[in-house]
């Protein structure tokens, strides 16, 4: 009775599966992480759809009553064409039907190869793409953008992602939004915040740039943690004082804003840097078929608890293990332990939960006053928050 009752919990997995088909991209921008953190080799490869097929469906045939979110991620994921993108959906699609599955799909773009075909396909299948919407990488108005930004040839990539914007304007779906907040725009926050209103994005989500060397400086467009705390405080600032002269429909939500405010009220959150359970939510499938729990992850220094098993050659025991427990494939609970054991007499653990424990661990290594920071910005952005929430409840 209780093999069975197990069984049944890992045919219900829920999951979010990033799936990176190349970690090539058609930009450079000056502050990306991914060409330094990986290496070349993960930027010249592709994983062939068929292989992203097989993912999918074994996924569907070992766990029948899964609710999975495959997100198409990169590098870019659009260079790698429009059959791509097709064969996917209609992969998720056939499992849907045949297995009885709740498959869904996303796409995080740069935006800049959103053709009409691009955006017609993704209307066409709206009704399995999540929330209907597309995520577009965007830090702000041009002359932001355009200081980090660039195309491999160096020119301007602005107005090719505008261009892409307005097509799913015209379409039926809606698009969000992913900034990098970095040392170009952190002292801009009213033009940022002001900018992402004016075109009209469903959802801003703000990511800081921590590009640090290895003592500690910053480089490569990098900002401390306070920075990015009170540019935040800024923002909850412009956007409490939108908010009652806002239509719901029209209403801008951002994190980690709404996210931070759920924890305040109790409330589930589906943030990882903002939940315990940290990386088992997620798994991320690489060109060469390797899986990692979290592609913040550093591949030469965070194998022993971030590496799962390359799929390519797990038999169905290891791949239901990799797939539904994926923490327990590697060494992870020995990371989790080491990374957070400072945390667990912090007052406000149950709020931050410790961050996201990959960028904790970079940090630290890096420098005790960057983890100092790292906290102390958690700490900003909740008091300030709270005082907010407290004087308008009052």
């Amino acid at each position: 009775m209780q093999m069975a009752s197990k069984i049944e919990d890992h045919d219900r997995l829920r999951k979010t599966f990033i799936i990176k088909p190349t970690m090539n991209c058609n930009l450079r921008c000056k502050y990306c992480f991914e060409f330094k953190k990986n290496g070349d080799y993960y930027n010249t490869h592709y994983l062939n759809i068929e292989y992203v097929e097989s993912f999918i469906e074994r996924v569907a045939s070992i766990f029948p009553q899964s609710h999975i979110l495959w997100l198409l991620h990169g590098g870019e994921p659009l260079v790698a064409g429009i059959e791509y993108l097709r064969r996917m959906i209609a992969c998720i699609r056939s499992v849907n039907e045949k297995n009885g599955v709740d498959f869904q799909f996303a796409v995080q773009t740069n935006g800049t190869l959103l053709s009409d075909e691009y955006v017609t396909v993704l209307e066409s299948n709206a009704d399995i793409l999540s929330e209907r919407v597309v995520s577009v990488s965007l830090d702000g108005p041009q002359e932001i953008n355009d200081q980090v930004r660039f195309t491999i040839e160096g020119a301007s990539s602005f107005s090719r992602v505008v261009n892409g914007i307005r097509r799913i304007h015209k379409s039926k779906l809606d698009f969000s939004t992913i900034s990098v907040i970095g040392s170009h725009n952190v002292d801009r926050p009213v033009d940022v915040y002001g900018f992402m209103k004016e075109i009209g994005a469903r959802l801003c989500k703000f990511i800081p740039c921590y590009n640090f060397s290895d003592a500690g400086e910053p480089e490569r467009f990098g900002i401390n943690p306070i920075q990015y705390a009170e540019f935040m405080c800024k923002v909850f600032d412009m956007w409490v004082h939108d908010l009652p002269s806002t239509p719901r429909e029209k209403s801008l939500v951002i994190d980690p804003i709404v996210t931070i405010l759920a924890k305040l009220s109790n409330v589930f959150v589906t943030w990882c840097e903002y939940r315990r359970e940290k990386c088992d939510n997620f798994v991320c499938l690489y060109p060469d078929g390797e899986l990692w729990l979290c592609d913040t992850m550093d591949h030469v220094t965070m194998h022993d608890f971030g590496y799962i098993g390359n799929v390519k050659t797990m038999s169905d025991d290891e791949f239901r293990k990799a797939v539904s427990t994926p923490c327990d494939a590697c060494h992870y609970s020995e990371f989790y332990g080491a990374v957070t054991k400072v945390c667990h007499d912090c007052d406000i653990y149950n709020l931050c939960c410790g961050g996201c424990l990959p960028m904790r661990d970079i940090l630290g290594k890096k420098s005790s006053k960057l983890l100092e920071d790292y906290c102390q910005a958690k700490r900003i952005m909740f008091s300030y928050l709270k005082r907010a929430s407290d004087n308008a409840l009052s």
